[in-house]
């Protein structure tokens, strides 16, 4: 080979390399959200995002794959994540699950279940409780052929994974923000003392589930750490708002508000 045209071909490849990322992906049935994100700093280098408000799981397929080769997200890196966020979603405890199936629990909890494929779980064994959700089989056939090595976890199930790798001692609530849903979660003395998903639409609907949720486990009045997550800036200014109301309702002596986080950094702490 012509050493001029080597030289070409090296350079390309090294110029589609991107090692210390990771791609990180956040889609639900009506939006994406996608991110190149360091692993060593956990630090955003780009961040994009569209609508989806497709009808069939063809159009769903086309526009992910205008969109990913519009946004040139087409490099080697080092990991590829996907997030599917649904509030269809339970977590079953490990000895529970192990004495059913995903689909049998999935259609006890949410009802009719469709088609096997479009039931999955997510083993958490640091939790010894498994994660079963639907997701629709136009995710996993889009992803795993774009990117054979990809990883794909409910949202959930990455965010717990996320908390429990790191100090959990201390009483927090997490509060997680999705396009039309919110998870809850409470942790304390390295236990998952409350977890559930609720619909929301303004920041009111959030402040009643968390102190409801507070209350309901005594926490009302106890000193508390807040950690929140969010994918868009439209979702960081909500929380903003809920943190100034929340703090209206519990001094600042018992209320720690750890700074907001961008769920898209949380995904290389779970592959």
């Amino acid at each position: 080979m012509d050493s001029e045209i080597f030289l070409r071909i090296q350079k390309k490849e090294l110029g589609n390399k991107v090692s210390g990322t990771q791609l990180t992906i956040h889609i639900s049935r009506t939006s994406v959200h996608v991110a190149e994100v360091l692993r060593s700093s956990k630090e955003i280098i780009r961040a994009e995002s569209t609508t989806l408000h497709e009808s069939n799981p063809t159009a769903y397929k086309e526009k992910l794959s205008s969109f990913f080769d519009q946004q040139n997200f087409d490099k080697d890196y080092e990991e590829v994540t996907v997030a599917w966020s649904t509030n269809l979603q339970a977590l079953i405890p490990l000895r529970v699950y192990n004495d059913s199936d995903p689909k049998a629990i999935h259609q006890l909890l949410f009802g009719n279940a469709g088609d096997d494929r479009s039931i999955d779980f997510n083993r958490l064994m640091e939790l010894s409780m498994v994660s079963v959700f639907e997701i629709p089989d136009w995710v996993k056939s889009f992803f795993v052929i774009k990117y054979p090595r990809v990883t794909i976890k409910h949202e959930h199930a990455m965010m717990l994974r996320a908390t429990f790798q790191s100090s959990v001692f201390d009483r927090a609530i997490h509060i997680s923000l999705c396009d039309d849903y919110m998870n809850i979660f409470l942790v304390h003395h390295n236990e998952l003392k409350f977890s559930n998903a609720f619909e929301y639409q303004t920041t009111d609907d959030i402040l009643y589930h968390a102190m409801y949720v507070m209350e309901q486990e005594g926490w009302k009045d106890e000193n508390i750490k807040l950690a929140a997550y969010y994918l868009s800036n439209d979702q960081k200014d909500v929380l903003n708002d809920f943190k100034q109301k929340l703090t209206v309702m519990k001094s600042s002596d018992q209320l720690k508000v750890e700074e907001f986080t961008n769920s898209l950094t949380i995904q290389p702490l779970c592959v």
